[in-house]
């Protein structure tokens, strides 16, 4: 949705009018404090002005004069108005002034340049909502290379059966040494009849390992299975087949991906039940970090091969790549950013907003938080013994 969609019909005090510009106008309330001889000033902020709402409203045909005359009756009314603004909906506000405009060239039709002052603004989000999503499917990294690898095998064994063999025994031993990277040594490969599919099954063996509920510490056991799944690079390195080192690439990410994911739902699955999570903030930062180099690393060379190879397509899996690396970074970004529990304290005694954060946080620049969370407050420099405020818990 956009600003031609979300267009209202504007209107005051239920007389509709045609509006062709709008415009409004905020200003902060400070107070500041400097000393004489002084470059350095301290500003304290004190709210929010009321907004000022400039709108420039139009009536035209045989009947403008009376459609005018309804509004105009509406601005001289004493008192504050319902405004239906054409872009932010329904507002209180008060007239200041309006100017009435008729011109000679205009036939049946005149301007009315109103301005408003808000009476009391609408309570706004602290934050601002991100749809992320639950999780990502790593089998959609991996959909396409595979697909491409396969058809190029059924081709291979039809037109170079000797040479399709010795592809296929190169893949088999991968996926055993790649196996034994991962702590899993199977002697049998399952899908012997699609070789790309025995090569993406890795990433269910990884998402059996991606466990984080162990005594060992959670980013020793992610470390540790990251740089396992790193050690899938030293494999194929000089397979002539473009499609299979693709393959073999999107692997390596979607292993790494789903990692990530577990590490993800372990969080929000600790944090639903208000219990210490297991990573940190930073070790979060770190991981996301680690990632992001890791897919940055894959579609730099999946750019050098097409580079290389004009018949290979990359541009495809390159945009996966690059949706891949976005998704994670909101998931991480948003469990780093989310927000604590929130709860009320009642002030006990006579205090300032700067001493009561010192009081719970002992931070007093954590004021201003506690300001934003309480907008509806009279008096912040003084309060009250009984006053109940909305606060973050500590």
């Amino acid at each position: 949705m956009g600003w031609k969609d979300d267009l209202q019909d504007a209107s005051f005090r239920g007389v509709p009018f045609a509006c062709v510009n709008t415009s409004e106008n905020g200003s902060k309330s400070l107070a500041i404090k400097q000393a004489p001889y002084s470059n350095k000033a301290s500003i304290e902020d004190m709210g929010n002005d009321p907004l000022k709402i400039s709108i420039d409203a139009v009536f035209s045909g045989e009947n403008y004069k009376t459609e005018m005359d309804a509004l105009w009756a509406a601005l001289v009314v004493t008192g504050s108005g319902e405004l239906i603004h054409p872009i932010h909906g329904v507002m209180q506000v008060n007239v200041v002034n309006y100017n009435i405009v008729h011109a000679s060239e205009d036939v049946d039709f005149c301007k009315l340049s109103i301005d408003f002052i808000q009476q009391e603004d609408k309570e706004r989000p602290l934050f601002i909502p991100v749809s992320t999503p639950d999780e990502i499917d790593p089998a959609e990294i991996t959909e396409t290379p595979a697909a491409a690898l396969d058809t190029l095998l059924n081709q291979l064994e039809i037109t170079d059966p000797n040479n399709y063999f010795t592809v296929i025994n190169n893949i088999k031993n991968a996926v055993t040494t790649a196996r034994q990277y991962l702590g899993i040594v199977k002697s049998t490969i399952e899908s012997v009849l699609s070789p790309a599919e025995s090569i993406v099954g890795l990433v269910d063996e990884v998402t059996k390992l991606a466990t984080f509920d162990t005594n060992i510490s959670a980013i020793a056991k992610w470390r540790d299975l990251f740089k396992r799944v790193q050690r899938f690079e030293k494999l194929f390195q000089d397979d002539d087949l473009p499609e299979l080192k693709q393959t073999w690439r999107a692997t390596q990410i979607a292993s790494t991906v789903t990692i990530t994911q577990q590490v993800v739902t372990t969080v929000r699955d600790e944090m639903a039940q208000n219990e210490q999570t297991s990573f940190t903030p930073v070790e979060l930062a770190i991981i996301r970090q680690q990632v992001r180099q890791n897919v940055q690393q894959v579609i730099k060379t999946e750019r050098e091969q097409s580079a290389t190879d004009l018949l290979f397509e990359s541009v495809a899996q390159i945009q996966v790549y690059k949706d891949v690396a976005d998704l994670v970074h909101l998931q991480i970004q948003e469990l780093i950013e989310v927000r604590p529990p929130i709860t009320l304290t009642t002030i006990s005694v006579p205090c300032t907003m700067h001493s009561l954060a010192h009081m719970l946080y002992g931070d007093m620049d954590r004021a201003d938080e506690i300001r934003r969370l309480n907008p509806d407050l009279f008096n912040p420099a003084i309060l009250q013994i009984g006053t109940e405020l909305t606060i973050y818990a500590r």
